[in-house]
């Protein structure tokens, strides 16, 4: 099974430049490898991903920073630019993940067939390998959720396990703060309906537990604090309680359609309980659906023209719904064994229970036009038909062409913004202009190429549909006297669709495109 996982997370790690997030993880990571912290400022280049909202004092004060720690030795060492460093201590919390779940059966007493439908669900889940293979902070919290949940079930009193407890809740704080909330709003579900009753806490575990975590804990929220910053809401309380239900019926809706769980299981899970009396059945739905209520009450809304939720908000359920669904198979085979074979390549061998066609998995997708719409498919056969024949990378191509033709520090806008990030990471030379629209308190101090508008780059690139930005920009700065040429068109589709969320992510190379607007484009000027 390990041997198996490994080579899903780590086969051709490296192939593809890193997109948008992970090279803003990746060059935090540089930040903090060289000056122990997160400063923006990364030589000539300023990192300052959606306005500088993240910043404070010119450091990332907003994401919680474990991912850019864990990153830093690996990329400082291996050299800005690497992928396959940059991304492997992700997937080893990956495969430590898998590891955790089949220590669990061991220490379980899991008989031969538990054991053979758990890693049937594990290897079939595409979406736990994809989320091991990002250099994000992903895979670090779904290690340490699994970590909490396997030392709470089999808490003992012990004062080690109680700190274990408090290191792996330390952790996923660390990574992120809305799943470190959904964590502790499981486990007090429940110990509240069960745990109680079958080994209730102690005064001195609970002290070994959540002491460290107050002092260190409230270190961490104070230095890296999300009040204060822009977020966006709902006018009043029943726009905001219309909102969020909306909101549980899409991450309910993305959870199955890509297929971190089997919604129908999931749902169907409480009435089986009332049959074959396993409270399993249960205890898992009920984690399930806490978390899925949990984040969905702490979610930002919805980026505006986005209709669906932020389903990597939802990564750390994957192991729990991984069990749920293997303990629904378990029970309802128990007379008819020789139904499990058939029932679990079913379930984890294709997207038949998740709805296939009708699972909306990219119908409501921003990339709708390219990747192939909702139909019946073995999802995992797909994946390790990418990591034999992977597509060509638009952010490594691109990057490519500034390190030949751009020279040292010479100005370049991109657009959209976002796409600025992976190309400071694999080209570094050129100073990326134009991240900033106001002059802050915070930012007075920084040259006026860093600010929209102020003085023109010797370059523009565009990738695709923000071709229009770009030709708006270059008619200001004609009319100010500067003249632009388009220099190159590269002839590959213009987005990386590599994110683990199954309707931004495609298995084949993208050939279906336009080159008139699904390109990339690079414009210079001509008159300095």
């Amino acid at each position: 099974m390990l041997a198996c996982t490994a080579f899903l997370m780590f086969f051709r790690l490296g192939h593809y430049a890193l997109w948008d997030d992970e090279a803003d993880t990746a060059l935090f990571a540089i930040s903090v490898w060289r000056t122990g912290d997160t400063h923006a400022m990364l030589d000539h280049n300023l990192i300052a991903h959606t306005d500088g909202q993240e910043l404070k004092g010119l450091r990332n004060r907003y994401i919680p920073p474990l991912a850019f720690y864990l990153a830093a030795p690996f990329i400082g060492l291996a050299g800005q630019g690497t992928t396959f460093w940059a991304r492997f201590p992700f997937a080893v919390c990956g495969l430590l993940t898998v590891a955790v779940m089949l220590w669990w059966l061991w220490k379980a007493n899991a008989c031969v067939k538990t054991w053979l439908l758990m890693s049937a669900g594990i290897l079939g889940n595409v979406s736990l390998m994809l989320y091991a293979r990002q250099c994000r902070y992903y895979s670090v919290s779904i290690l340490a959720a699994t970590c909490m949940a396997y030392l709470y079930f089999y808490r003992d009193g012990r004062l080690r396990t109680s700190i274990l407890l408090a290191v792996s809740s330390l952790a996923l704080l660390a990574s992120h703060y809305m799943f470190y909330v959904a964590a502790y709003a499981c486990m007090l579900a429940d110990y509240c309906l069960w745990g109680r009753t079958e080994h209730p806490f102690k005064k001195s575990e609970l002290a070994a537990v959540f002491v460290p975590q107050v002092v260190l804990g409230g270190w961490l929220v104070s230095v890296y604090n999300l009040l204060g910053t822009k977020a966006v809401g709902y006018d009043g309380l029943n726009d905001w309680i219309a909102g969020r239900l909306k909101m549980l019926y899409w991450y309910f809706r993305e959870l199955n359609s890509c297929e971190h769980g089997i919604g129908i299981l999931i749902l169907l899970a409480p009435l089986l309980y009332l049959i074959v009396r396993d409270r399993r059945l249960l205890r898992g739905a009920t984690a399930v659906l806490v978390f899925l209520v949990s984040i969905t009450v702490l979610s930002p809304k919805p980026f505006p023209g986005y209709p669906m939720a932020m389903v990597r908000y939802l990564a750390p359920v994957i192991p729990g719904c991984i069990f749920l669904a293997v303990v629904f198979i378990d029970t309802t085979t128990v007379r008819l064994k020789w139904l499990a074979a058939p029932l679990a390549l079913l379930a984890f061998g294709t997207n038949v229970l998740h709805g296939g066609p009708l699972s909306g998995v990219d119908k409501h997708a921003v990339f709708s036009s390219v990747i192939a719409q909702g139909r019946f498919r073995s999802t995992v056969v797909e994946f390790i038909g990418e990591l034999t024949a992977p597509p060509p990378s638009a952010y490594r191509r691109t990057a490519r062409w500034v390190e030949e033709n751009v020279k040292e520090k010479q100005p370049a806008v991109v657009f959209p913004s976002y796409a600025t990030y992976p190309l400071m990471y694999h080209a570094p030379h050129p100073l990326y202009a134009w991240q900033l629209k106001k002059k802050t308190p915070q930012f007075q101090s920084l040259p006026d190429i860093h600010f929209y508008g102020l003085k023109p780059p010797q370059f523009m690139i565009a990738f695709g549909p923000f071709l229009r930005q770009a030709k708006r920009w270059i008619n200001k700065m004609e009319a100010r006297g500067m003249d632009y040429e388009r220099v190159e068109t590269l002839d590959i589709y213009w987005y990386d669709l590599i994110r683990p969320e199954l309707f931004w992510h495609t298995f084949k190379e993208v050939r279906n495109y336009s080159v008139e607007d699904q390109a990339i484009y690079v414009f210079q000027r001509q008159n300095n």
